[in-house]
């Protein structure tokens, strides 16, 4: 499991026993077996992200985060490899920006074109 977590002051350590719980929570609607002893054998990863600035900034990392996953992360991994497809370029200050500054380009035309529907 990956915790990309970019208020890194939250102490992110501090989650494990309810991410695990929500993965055995998962497996369990899904109508798995696994019990705890597999689902604590799952390594918890948490590589170094860029920080937020301030709490108004985490839809824009969430988004920048699970773009750059879905583009990257291959199908399959296991943690020995681990972190071969997360080059130390990957979570890049200067492309986060990017990302952002496109995304708000994007809303904000959106939201203009749909202000216009409406007029």
């Amino acid at each position: 499991m990956l915790l990309l977590d970019s208020l890194e002051n939250a102490e992110p350590k501090r989650l494990e026993p309810e991410i695990r719980k929500f993965v055995q929570d998962i497996y369990r609607v899904e109508g798995r077996e696994e019990d705890k002893n597999v689902i604590s054998r799952i390594p918890l990863l948490i590589p170094k992200v860029p920080q937020q600035r301030d709490d108004e900034e985490c839809g824009s990392y969430v988004l920048y985060f699970i773009n750059l996953f879905m583009q990257f992360a291959p199908e399959n991994f296991c943690d020995s490899d681990y972190p071969y497809f997360m080059r130390k370029d990957w979570f890049d200050l200067e492309n986060l920006e990017y990302f952002r500054n496109n995304l708000e380009k994007e809303t904000s035309s959106k939201v203009a074109v749909k202000s216009t529907q409406q007029t």
